[in-house]
């Protein structure tokens, strides 16, 4: 569940690339056999009940987002007025290390994998003939599918599955080193670009560029990203330093219920872009909030902002910090 080019998101031969994609992403069997699934990097699976579909990663708890102000202590426009949200409870169950029997009449989930540690597999005996679907519920469109026969019928190899494996991850990595050279439209920056079958790089496009004051750019998600990400202006590296501003609320979007100032844009959308400047919310700060691509979630696709003043401007993904970007304004 998840794997090469990349571990984590981390780089492996320089190239910031992960695969939200299942290894392999199907399979065939025989009734009675056994499926391990094993987390590689931040994924679960996720076996619905058989026509089901995949969980909504965030949830609303029922409650509003209250208290929080900025570094001048003002308060967030969003305060009262959206709801608070939380990783789906369902993420929270552990059938990690265990063995589960799956007839599609109802659904299973491995839940989320430790922080820390290497996590143990979920072990599935199907019992029943018939095609199934599996989803990872925190990345939208990862997918995969175990078809079951009658003991009677052939299935393939494991010869043949491990050829099917290797020409998987072969395909995989000549998209990802493809990936870094896209080049996103003028007055763009593209939040990790995305490619076919779930590959992802992760870093910004492009990483740094000039332009001059009064200057308005869009953060975008790109078409077929299984993501989510954020672009976030403030004090401090989250990565490097976890006690700055923007490293507490990188900290703050973990779960169960990651904090609406990491979750929500810093300006409220309707009322156009806002300009940033060094004093902005009392410290330079302004956040695009959570954005993805999937219809199961509030998050929108993208946000723009407008550089108010002159000087350096470093951005950040809150969810995966070590994503950076620096706009210079002149």
């Amino acid at each position: 569940m998840g794997t090469p080019p990349t571990k984590d998101g981390k780089a492996i031969g320089k190239l910031f690339v992960d695969v939200n994609d299942f290894f392999p992403n199907g399979t065939t069997i025989h009734v009675g056999d056994k499926v391990q699934f094993t987390p590689v990097g931040f994924h679960n699976a996720d076996l619905p009940k058989k026509g089901g579909a995949a969980s909504p990663l965030l949830v609303p708890t029922g409650q509003p987002v209250t208290g929080l102000n900025d570094a001048a202590g003002n308060p967030f426009w969003f305060n009262g007025a959206v709801p608070q949200v939380s990783f789906n409870p369902v993420l929270g169950q552990s059938n990690l290390g265990k063995t589960l029997t799956y007839s599609g009449s109802k659904g299973i989930n491995s839940g989320l994998p430790p922080e820390n540690g290497k996590p143990k597999p979920m072990t599935v005996k199907f019992t029943k003939t018939g095609t199934f679907a599996f989803y990872c519920d925190i990345h939208p469109g990862m997918k995969g599918s175990i078809r079951v026969l009658a003991k009677s019928k052939k299935i393939p190899s494991a010869k043949a599955d491990a050829k099917r494996l290797k020409a998987q991850v072969a395909r995989d990595l000549a998209i990802a080193k493809a990936l870094p050279k896209a080049k996103p439209a003028a007055g763009t920056v593209a939040v990790g670009e995305a490619g076919k079958f779930g590959v992802e790089y992760f870093g910004m496009l492009p990483a740094t560029q000039t332009v001059p004051v009064g200057t308005t750019l869009k953060f975008q998600m790109t078409a077929g990203t299984r993501e989510v990400h954020t672009a976030t202006f403030g004090p401090g590296d989250p990565e490097k330093e976890p006690n700055s501003y923007l490293g507490q609320l990188a900290a703050a979007f973990l779960p169960p219920v990651p904090r609406g100032d990491a979750v929500y844009p810093s300006d409220p959308p309707p009322a156009g872009p806002a300009a940033l400047t060094p004093t902005l919310h009392g410290n330079g700060f302004w956040n695009s909030g959570a954005m993805d691509l999937a219809n199961a979630t509030p998050l929108p696709p993208s946000n723009v902002v407008t550089f108010a003043a002159a000087g350096t401007y470093n951005f950040y993904c809150l969810v995966h910090p070590f994503m950076k970007g620096t706009v210079v304004v002149q």
